[in-house]
């Protein structure tokens, strides 16, 4: 499978002008699940998404396709960072409790991704 890498190159600025998502959009997606032990954060670019994410689960897999993105993401414990296609993560199946995707899904390969998600989404 082919990966577009639109965003390695200027992975620095991205970091500084991706968005940041408002306190009660995580509030919110919380509340969608009863388990909160592990999330993935799919295309985490630089884990602005997974950053949050840790306030909620107990740990957080993060994933980008591009390597230069992952070096720019905020280190923390509870967050597992890796490079590895949205539609082929690794994770093992029914091991997530909630998957998010941030301004990225149009990118994907969306019915391989279906496939993938761990949770058979």
């Amino acid at each position: 499978m082919s990966f577009k890498d639109y965003f390695s190159q200027t992975a620095s600025d991205y970091a500084i002008y991706r968005p940041h998502y408002p306190k009660n959009l995580f509030t919110f997606l919380n509340t969608l699940v009863q388990e909160h032990g592990v999330a993935w954060d799919c295309a985490t670019g630089n884990g602005q998404v997974a950053n949050q994410l840790v306030n909620y689960f107990d740990q957080v897999y993060a994933s980008d396709g591009s390597e230069q993105q992952i070096s720019q993401a905020q280190n923390n414990e509870r967050i597992n960072y890796f490079v590895s296609l949205a539609e082929n993560s690794l994770l093992e199946s029914n091991s997530i409790d909630l998957i998010t995707v941030a301004q990225a899904f149009h990118w994907f390969n969306q019915e391989a991704f279906w496939t993938e998600s761990p949770d058979g989404i």
